[in-house]
């Protein structure tokens, strides 16, 4: 069993998240990126050719921006495909605790929705947060 990425967005977002990813977490890992439409052309013909690498065991990770977007519309057909799992509206924060995830095994509905979870709490609107620190001083 191989864990493989792939982040797919609207221009060139995807490419920032995969270098980043690689930043992060070294060249080691196995980080796709689609950059959607920088290039006018539709962006079937890259997806398909990417699947067409997979191997059945291989376990994939899509990672999407926008939720009703075009790009996550498009992979959304493959969420058949098993051990496929695709989420959309993408932090850096999911991203990488995703592929910092143990590869002892499949990633389990559990351990996704826990990392979502807490990728969540590193969304925030840092004028109150710095409020509340600045009243917890005095």
């Amino acid at each position: 069993m191989k864990r493989r990425f792939l982040i797919a967005t609207h221009s060139t977002l995807a490419e920032g998240f995969a270098n980043a990813l690689k930043f992060f977490a070294g060249d080691d890992i196995d980080v796709t990126y689609i950059n959607a439409y920088v290039d006018g052309k539709p962006i079937d013909e890259e997806i398909d050719s990417y699947f067409s690498t997979l191997k059945d065991e291989d376990e994939l990770v899509i990672l999407t921006g926008l939720l009703a977007g075009s790009v996550n519309q498009k992979l959304y057909k493959y969420i058949s495909r098993e051990h496929t799992h695709i989420l959309t509206g993408t932090n850096l924060a999911l991203a990488l605790s995703l592929v910092l995830e143990s590869v002892d095994g499949y990633l389990t509905n559990e351990s996704i929705n826990g990392l979502v979870k807490a990728s969540r709490e590193n969304i925030v609107y840092m004028n109150e947060f710095q409020a509340e620190v600045d009243d917890d001083d005095e």
